[in-house]
């Protein structure tokens, strides 16, 4: 006996944060590809997230029908001003967790992997207080000594 009323061939209702995070990375690899070269082409970014090249051109038309980048097939792309603040705070978010677990002492390999996991799922608060905690420890090297001889 059938306990919810989706027909067998019914799709799923898509993930709204999954459907971000996905925005999210593909809006940081085009500004990152932009700042890096200059101009962000869709098999370099089908490259950098590791997806088909159909993917790329299915979430680049969406990211136009949003507003966050300008995009014709063939011509290239550009971020709009509402699409470089998203992928510059979705870079600083990344940036800020990735000081925080190199300055943890976490693995060079794991903390790429666990930053780009964790920037999607963490409020501004979290990152404000995140980056005082880095520039703190920066600016105060022998305060975690102490906190790094405490943990041994």
């Amino acid at each position: 006996m059938r306990t919810n009323n989706l027909s067998p061939r019914a799709k799923p209702r898509p993930n709204p944060l999954s459907d971000l995070t996905r925005v999210e990375d593909y809006l940081e690899v085009v500004y990152e590809l932009i700042q890096k070269k200059g101009y962000a082409r869709s098999a370099d970014i089908a490259e950098r997230l590791a997806v088909k090249s159909g993917s790329v051109t299915g979430m680049l038309q969406r990211l136009d029908a949003m507003g966050l980048i300008v995009y014709e097939r063939y011509r290239g792309l550009s971020l709009t001003s509402k699409g470089e603040a998203l992928a510059r705070a979705v870079q600083q978010r990344h940036l800020a967790i990735l000081k925080f677990l190199r300055i943890l002492g976490i693995e060079e390999k794991t903390a790429l992997l666990d930053a780009e996991g964790i920037e999607h799922h963490v409020r501004q608060t979290t990152i404000t207080r995140i980056t005082r905690f880095v520039d703190f420890a920066t600016q105060h090297p022998s305060w975690f000594k102490t906190f790094e001889d405490t943990s041994k």
